[in-house]
């Protein structure tokens, strides 16, 4: 094909491609007109909306003595609350009863004075108890755990220790965002060979994610047990 040839066929797409891009930019003016009109017959009825509004209003003022009538009704309303209020309450006399027995000062139960302070004291050391039992558990498996984990640890060893940290976690602390990422490396872990040991920067990684662990369930037991 010579080069004129070329250069018509060249000119030919570009006017179909120009008739389709003026297609479009009709199509597009088209909708937008569509669309204000719409918004033009939706004004319109608020408008209509609006004077109907202002007639409802205009033909109330119209009605004679109304602001007075409301004024008169609402001090009705007063009086009647204001006797309401005002009425005496009449206890009804019990029937064929007999009055209530009086307990003698010396016949009731003596209560056993404790101190409000103590009382709170006693409280705070029974939940410091329970955060330090929660506390050095989860510390004890959390140490136990890293150094057992060492370059040479099997992949089923390493599997085994973080389910029963997590087991322990849930136990102490219950759900805990950190959770979830020990649970995802425990699916990490189990879906390698029991054999094999971890590569080191996997192992390194490992450790690390311990001692962040360790640091985000202590802040968790301290929440619970404050």
């Amino acid at each position: 094909m010579s080069n004129p040839e070329e250069m018509l066929v060249q000119l030919i797409n570009s006017i179909n491609k120009l008739s389709n891009l003026v297609q479009n930019v009709n199509d597009a003016i088209t909708k937008l007109s569509t669309q204000i009109t719409q918004l033009d017959t939706k004004m319109i009825g608020f408008s209509n909306v609006e004077s109907q509004v202002s007639e409802v209003g205009l033909k109330l003022g119209e009605i004679p003595n109304m602001k007075g009538m409301i004024a008169d009704l609402t001090s009705k309303i007063d009086g009647l609350s204001s006797s309401v209020v005002a009425a005496p309450t009449k206890k009804s006399a019990k029937k064929n009863g007999s009055p209530p027995a009086e307990v003698k000062e010396s016949e009731k139960p003596k209560e056993e004075y404790v101190s409000p302070a103590l009382a709170e004291e006693a409280s705070s050391s029974s939940t410091s108890d329970e955060a330090d039992v929660a506390f050095n558990a989860v510390s004890n498996k959390f140490k136990h755990i890293s150094q057992m984990v060492t370059p040479q640890s099997s992949c089923g060893n390493i599997e085994k220790m973080l389910e029963d940290l997590r087991t322990e976690v849930e136990t102490q602390v219950g759900m805990s965002p950190m959770l979830y990422e020990l649970n995802s490396w425990v699916k990490r872990v189990g879906k390698m060979p029991e054999s094999d040991i971890l590569l080191p920067d996997i192992h390194s990684e490992l450790i690390a994610k311990l001692d962040d662990w360790l640091e985000r369930v202590t802040k968790a037991i301290h929440l619970k047990y404050q």
